[in-house]
C-alpha cells in the first residue's frame, strides 16, 4: 500500500492529480482523525458488537418503525434502507462510509482535531471498481439497494436463506437513499460481508493511504472554509449551520 504524507491543499491536489491519471474520476476517499486506526465498519471494531449485531438491527427495527414518518420508513424487507438509518443515526452498521470529494474526507479528518492535539489524521483511498473486480462482481459499482447489495445486508438480519455467492465478501456501492446529508457529503459504502480487512485485500493500486500530521490538522481545516467546506454545508441542518454563523461572526 502506497503512503503519501502531505501539508498543504497544493500536496493534496497534487496526489490525487496523480491518482486520477491512472484511475479517472473512479476513487472514494474516507477521512479518519486518527492514522492509526484500523480500517473497519463499525459493527466489527470489537467482539461483542459482532455477536449483536443482529439484535442491534432487529431491535432499531421494531423501536423506530412506529415513530418515522410513513414517507421516511423503509419496507420491511429494504435492508439497505434500514441500514442507512442505523448508519445516519449512529449505530455500529457493517457499512463503511466513503466520499466522492477529497475535500470532504480531509474535512472528517481534521474537524475535531483539538481533541486528538497530537494524532497524525489520514485519508484512506480506495478505487471500487477494482476492489469489486478482486471481489468477483466485475467492476460495476452496484447501488445500495441492488440485489447483490440486500444479499450481503441480509445476514444482519436474519439467519437463513443466505446467498453463498456473496459469503465472506466485501462490495463498493452507490449511496441510493434521498437523504440531504448523504447527498452533500457524496456519500458511498462499502458493504463487509466478512471479517477481511480492505488493508489486506487490496492491492498497492486499489487502497492508498494520505497522512495528514498533527500539526497541519487545523491548517487544512481553515483552507477547507475558503472553498466553503464547512459544517453547515457538510451537515445541512439548523444546528451546524448555526455553528458556521457563530464562527463566521466571532460570538
Amino acid at each position: 500500500m502506497i503512503e503519501e504524507k502531505i501539508r498543504t491543499i497544493d500536496e493534496l491536489l497534487s496526489f490525487v492529480k496523480k491518482l486520477y491519471e491512472t484511475h479517472g474520476l473512479q476513487l472514494w476517499y474516507r477521512g479518519v482523525m486518527d492514522a492509526r486506526l484500523i480500517l473497519l465498519p463499525s459493527i466489527q471494531r470489537s467482539p461483542q458488537r459482532i455477536k449483536s449485531e443482529r439484535y442491534l438491527v432487529n431491535d432499531f427495527y421494531i423501536r423506530t418503525k412506529p415513530i418515522l414518518e410513513p414517507d421516511k420508513c423503509p419496507d420491511k424487507k429494504n435492508y439497505a434502507g434500514w441500514m442507512s438509518l442505523m448508519q445516519h443515526y449512529g449505530l455500529p452498521t457493517r457499512l463503511l462510509d466513503w466520499s466522492q470529494s477529497p475535500l470532504i474526507a480531509v474535512f472528517f479528518a481534521t474537524e475535531t482535531y483539538r481533541n486528538y492535539p497530537d494524532v497524525d489524521a489520514c485519508v484512506w483511498v480506495l478505487a471500487p471498481d477494482r476492489l469489486n473486480e478482486s471481489e468477483g462482481f466485475g467492476s460495476y459499482i452496484y447501488p445500495l439497494d441492488a440485489d447483490t447489495a440486500q444479499d450481503m445486508l441480509l445476514p444482519a438480519f436474519k439467519d437463513r436463506g443466505h446467498n453463498l455467492d456473496v459469503a465472506d465478501k466485501i462490495i463498493a456501492c452507490r449511496s441510493t437513499e434521498n437523504n440531504r446529508r448523504m447527498y452533500s457529503q457524496q456519500a458511498n459504502f462499502t458493504i463487509h460481508n466478512s471479517l477481511r480487512k480492505l488493508v489486506d485485500i487490496c492491492d498497492p493500486e486499489t487502497l492508498y493511504k494520505i497522512i495528514i500530521p498533527a500539526d497541519r490538522r487545523s491548517y487544512f481545516l481553515e483552507s477547507l472554509r475558503v472553498f466553503g467546506i464547512t459544517e453547515g454545508f457538510v451537515y445541512p441542518d439548523p444546528d451546524h449551520i448555526s455553528n458556521d454563523l457563530r464562527s463566521v461572526y466571532g460570538i
